[in-house]
Parts: structure tokens; sequence; C-alpha cells
């Protein structure tokens, strides 16, 4: 999807530039990828985890600026990347297709600044304007902060899967899975 590059204030009074990949930018969203899944137990995948080729990351940077129904955004605080949201289609199937889901990350050092709420509003957004009627995503249980941003957004608490992350240690951490209405 295209996207025209946005500047938003944050609270701090920074400027905070949202816009979309470009394939230039592959390699530091690997690395991204490798730092935030260490920096916090809330993300996918462990770090090692990360095994995408600059390559494939340059073609998943061109298929996700030519669908029509998909879109991330990346957000930069004073020329640093800070972290990125996106947007797709829950399925193609014409039954499903009215839902899309919905992600974001930041590195730890930009949290709380209202990086988060501009990316979600941004995405949320594009994501009605593409037609979905419904976004849908899954936090950790024990995030309380990216569960209180969803919240804030109008994001409600539809279901729990229990134990959906193991850790190494053997601990186990439950899902919320959380909807918003976007008609």
């Amino acid at each position: 999807m295209e996207y025209t590059s946005k500047e938003v204030l944050l609270k701090s009074g920074q400027t905070c530039l949202l816009r979309c990949p470009e394939e230039g930018d592959a390699e530091m969203l690997l690395e991204y990828l490798k730092v935030t899944s260490g920096e916090t137990p809330y993300m996918i995948r462990e770090p090692e985890e990360v095994r995408t080729s600059v390559e494939e990351e340059v073609e998943f940077i061109r298929r996700n600026r030519e669908n029509p129904r998909a879109l991330m955004l990346l957000a930069f605080v004073d020329g640093k990347y800070a972290g990125s949201c996106s947007f797709g289609g829950a399925s193609e199937r014409n039954r499903m297709r009215h839902r899309c889901t919905v992600g974001i990350s930041l590195y730890r050092e930009f949290w709380g600044m209202g990086i988060g709420t501009a990316l979600m509003g941004e995405i949320l957004e594009r994501a009605k304007a593409a037609g979905f009627e419904q976004a849908e995503l899954d936090v950790v249980s024990t995030n309380a902060r990216a569960a209180g941003l969803y919240k804030k957004l109008g994001f409600e608490t539809t279901g729990t899967i229990p134990r959906a992350f193991k850790y190494r240690d053997g601990t186990c951490a439950d899902f919320l899975f959380m909807v918003k209405d976007l008609t």
C-alpha cells in the first residue's frame, strides 16, 4: 500500500517521522528484530530465530508495498529508527476479508514517548480506509503497557489463549486476544 510520509509531534515535543520501509532498510529491520526480540519477553521469537536473509527482507518490503491490503510503517525520532507497526488481512477468504491483524514493536529506549499511540492511530486509520471492518491482535497478558495502549485506542479483550508462550526457563504466559471495531 502506498503511504505518504508524515511527521507527528510527540508528547516530548520531538518530531517523529512515519514512513514506509524502503529496500535499503532491510538490514536495519533485521537487526531491529534481533535486538527487540532480546529486549523483552513479549516478542514471538528469540533473537537467534531471526534467520531471514537481507534478500528475503527486501522481497518482503517489495510485496508489502505492492499489497493494497497491507501497510508497514517505520518510526524515526531525530533520525534514529524507533520501531514499526503494520496491518495485513487476516485472510483472503470472502467470509474473513473484513478482518485485519495488527502488530507493533519499539526499541525499549523509545517506550513511553507516544510513538506507539501515533503508529497505531495511523495504522488503524489506514486499515479502515483499506476497507477493513475489524482489527485484531494478541498481546502477552503480562504486557500491561501494551494492553493499556490497545484499550486506550478502543480494543477490547475478547478471549485468552492459555500458555501461549513457553519460555526457556519453563514458565508460560497467556495471550489476550483483542479486537477493535473499525466501522
